[in-house]
């Protein structure tokens, strides 16, 4: 819970309250618990990822978003008044709104500015897989948890983790919508997969990684969950980046659908991109490039964000989209 007021802020706040008494009860700040969901209705416990569960005493006014993916939920569904920072260097498009100057700036999603979280004053605080191993020195500023989605079970653990920030403010009701179509287009990815072969690669460097299914990784749930058969024998990696691959391997595995992520592109780094990389005879001789089955994914999206409410239903549309 935020830091409690010390005896003069206290004081001054009683004298202020007392002279304003008479002319009525002041105005409530835009950020207050009144403008924030539907108090009335909040949930205050959230759950992590590995079980934890962090029940809170208020429904946060104040809340530092170390994980795009619950930035993305609470963008949604319209709080972002109750987000005072966030890492600004690789915000994706759809949130640039918080780069405004009365956000602060947390750092990055890797290397935090311990010091701004603190002065940003949150009285909760949500983190990743990127900033996890900061979660007890993040925990004596504020009650912190991590809202990352379980590979074993992405699809429907992201979903959860977007129903509890919604249920922290008591707007329940309002993510059902999203959440519903989430469903949808889950089933109709499954339904227009049909167990073809695929390969998820991601590009960086001008070189190629392929991902397995088993629920090694947060690309897993392309086999694991959405019923597409992998193409080639990939490894398991603990890299998180993936097994390289070459081109002779891409070729030999034969896939019927190629979903390609530009790393580079996706952190503003510079390099050569996926689509030449991958513009080559090997390549070319696959069935997904003679079908024109090859997708190239918003890396913002799934490299940087991979969830909440809107990214999470964008992805989905990208794999529909991309199945001819």
């Amino acid at each position: 819970m935020r830091r409690r007021l010390s005896a003069l802020t206290a004081l001054a706040a009683a004298v202020s309250l007392a002279l304003t008494g008479c002319a009525g009860a002041p105005e409530q700040p835009a950020n207050s618990a009144q403008s924030l969901g539907n108090p009335a209705s909040a949930d205050l416990t959230l759950m992590d990822f590995s079980g934890k569960e962090t029940t809170l005493e208020a429904v946060p006014q104040r809340v530092v978003v170390l994980e795009y993916a619950a930035l993305d939920t609470l963008h949604t569904l319209g709080l972002d008044q109750a987000v005072v920072g966030v890492p600004k260097k690789t915000l994706p498009e759809h949130l640039n709104g918080f780069a405004a100057e009365s956000t602060t700036d947390t750092g990055t999603l890797k290397e935090l500015d311990f010091e701004a979280i603190a002065a940003a004053d949150p009285d909760l605080i949500l983190i990743g897989s990127r900033s996890a191993d900061f979660a007890d020195q993040l925990g004596e500023i504020a009650p912190t948890v991590n809202v990352t989605a379980d590979t074993k079970r992405f699809l429907d653990s992201t979903i959860e983790r977007a129903e509890d920030l919604a249920g922290l403010f008591g707007m329940q009701e309002d993510a059902k919508p999203y959440v519903e179509k989430i469903r949808a287009s889950i089933e109709d990815v499954k339904s227009k997969s049909n167990q073809e072969s695929a390969m998820f690669l991601l590009v960086s460097g001008g070189k190629v990684s392929a991902f397995a299914p088993g629920h090694t990784s947060r690309y897993s749930f392309i086999f694991d969950e959405l019923g597409f058969t992998p193409a080639g024998e990939v490894k398991e990696s603990e890299s998180g980046h993936g097994q390289e691959v070459s081109f002779e391997f891409i070729a030999e595995a034969k896939p019927q659908h190629l979903f390609v992520l530009d790393r580079d592109s996706a952190i503003g780094q510079s390099g050569q991109a996926a689509e030449a990389v991958l513009d080559n005879e090997l390549v070319n001789s696959t069935d997904a490039a003679k079908t024109g089955n090859i997708t190239y994914v918003d890396g913002r999206n799934w490299y940087v964000v991979t969830g909440g409410l809107t990214t999470m239903q964008t992805m989905l549309e990208e794999i529909s989209g991309g199945l001819k």
